[in-house]
């Protein structure tokens, strides 16, 4: 075989990859949401986790916006010739409200292009409104990065175990410990926003918080600023479980924390309480609207 028609077989098989990797979205994206509004610097810190189920996705939007956090479970499509991505509608906090806590959610949905190159992925495109209400809210552009962990073919075995490991260790433990029933609390909105507080003296206490034995929260400690949650309830659930896990106990045990729970204007103080047998948990149930 001549050396012209080796190189003409490897430059074949470099490029025939590239289909089967265009095919995929798996995987964790990063990037900021930036507002087309003129004048406006609210941005949304954003990670959007993918999963793919032939042309089905989904996963979940986890943005900051203020200075909260929300998760917003998401569906869609993704199209392999074209290599579009689409996102069904969603509600999202709308990029005018004076804080996350009372703000007006918009319901969105997304259209996003896959490119790759040698070196990386992203997904180009916007969060759009439905056309009510597209002078009030403009579209919201992302460039978002597939982070190289989620790359199989460029990991190495201990970039794997680091990824895993905190996440691993902490949902083993917390299925191993009990469940503390401290509350439950019938709920009339779909968005819950939390806020978890030291409720002493500042002892070094770290928790992590579960939805549904889900991680939500990673390892964090708690102090008088607030740790600040918004979550969504699935309506087809009879009941949703918040879990306040104990990474430690502290200087002063057992690890103890004040909740403070928002149901649109409702507003509920929790004392929580955990330890390295059981864990705080408070059960949330959903008021069915009345015909």
């Amino acid at each position: 075989m001549t050396a012209f028609f080796k190189r003409l077989i490897f430059i074949h098989l470099i490029f025939s990859c590239f289909p089967a990797i265009s095919q995929n979205v798996n995987g964790h994206w990063f990037g900021i949401g930036t507002v087309e509004y003129h004048g406006t610097n609210n941005h949304y810190l954003t990670e959007l986790v993918l999963r793919q189920s032939g042309k089905k996705i989904s996963g979940e939007l986890n943005y900051y916006f203020k200075d909260t956090f929300f998760v917003t479970p998401v569906q869609g499509n993704y199209d392999v010739m074209n290599r579009t991505l689409t996102l069904k509608e969603f509600e999202l906090v709308h990029f005018m409200a004076a804080n996350a806590k009372d703000g007006i959610t918009v319901n969105m949905t997304g259209k996003f292009l896959l490119r790759i190159s040698r070196t990386e992925s992203d997904l180009k495109g916007s969060f759009v409104s439905d056309e009510a209400h597209q002078y009030t809210t403009p579209p919201i552009n992302f460039i978002l990065k597939k982070s190289n962990d989620t790359l199989p073919f460029v990991l190495t075995q201990d970039t794997i175990e680091t990824a895993k490991i905190f996440q691993t260790n902490a949902i083993k433990k917390e299925s191993s410990r009990r469940k503390d029933i401290v509350r439950e609390i019938n709920v009339n909105a779909s968005t819950i926003n939390l806020e978890f507080y030291d409720n002493g003296e500042i002892d070094d206490d770290s928790v992590s918080v579960f939805q549904n034995d889900k991680l939500i929260l990673p390892k964090s400690m708690l102090s008088y600023d607030a740790l600040k949650l918004s979550i969504q309830l699935d309506k087809n659930l009879e009941y949703t479980d918040i879990t306040m896990f104990a990474n430690n106990i502290g200087l002063i045990p057992p690890n103890t924390a004040v909740l403070i729970l928002y149901d649109g204007k409702k507003r509920y103080e929790i004392q929580m309480s955990s330890d390295f047998e059981k864990s705080a948990t408070i059960r949330l149930k959903k008021n069915k609207i009345k015909n």
